[in-house]
């Protein structure tokens, strides 16, 4: 048995380096992994990383979504020897040889580190799969389905994509993780109160459609309520 806390990434995106440490430092948690993305990173470089894994004692899920060709992907991958990160992520949608050389690169330079496929933005809806790559509403399913078969096939360590897509990826392959971001609160969801997220579950139906991992951004950090949102994540029991 185990609550829903410890399936949980916090995503410390929209925060300034103060506003950052003073999170951290006012708000302790048993949230194990905390999740640093491309503003983070961009602004601060790898130090960032190095301070939050030592000061805080976290695991680290670098989200730097990585997509090139394949040769300058594994070279940004070699780029980041030695950073203790306990998962990256890539693009799916750069293509079977790109995954490969990443893996390849991880497997050399960060073997500790697993890699995360990401499939489609959880930001994206009917309309952008319309726009973008003239798929219908009935289309957009063969195109995560597309997607899961390359990560199935090239083995990589876990995808990354809305809680709707998960079951999915686990029908393909039970053995790849799935981490999920587009997570809202059951009281969010039913005010509409999803802000830019266009895909989304609560905790309880993410995990029961195959999410291994739910990514968990402004609904805990700017949430006035945090400590009930803490309680009610760690007093939830899964199986």
């Amino acid at each position: 048995m185990s609550n829903l806390l410890s399936r949980s990434i916090l995503a410390l995106d929209n925060m300034s380096y103060q506003e950052l440490n003073d999170f951290l430092s006012t708000h302790p948690s048993d949230i194990p992994t905390l999740k640093i993305g491309l503003e983070l990173f961009c602004l601060h470089g790898p130090s960032i990383v190095k301070e939050i894994r030592e000061k805080y004692r976290k695991t680290i899920f670098l989200d730097l979504k990585l997509h090139d060709i394949p040769n300058t992907v594994a070279k940004a991958i070699r780029s980041l020897e030695g950073l203790d990160v306990e998962f990256l992520t890539i693009h799916l949608s750069g293509g079977e040889e790109m995954i490969l050389k990443a893996l390849e690169s991880a497997k050399t330079y960060l073997p500790n580190t697993k890699l995360l496929g990401v499939s489609y933005l959880t930001s994206l809806d009917e309309k952008d799969f319309s726009q973008n790559w003239g798929v219908s509403k009935d289309g957009i399913e063969d195109q995560f389905k597309k997607l899961f078969s390359i990560a199935s096939k090239t083995k990589i360590h876990g995808i990354v994509c809305s809680p709707l897509e998960a079951k999915m990826m686990k029908e393909i392959n039970s053995n790849i993780l799935t981490v999920c971001p587009g997570i809202r609160f059951e009281d969010q969801i039913s005010s509409g109160n999803i802000q830019d997220q266009k895909r989304v579950l609560s905790p309880l139906q993410a995990l029961s459609q195959g999410a291994d991992y739910m990514v968990i951004g402004r609904p805990l950090t700017q949430a006035q309520n945090f400590n009930e949102r803490i309680t009610y994540l760690t007093e939830t029991l899964i199986s």
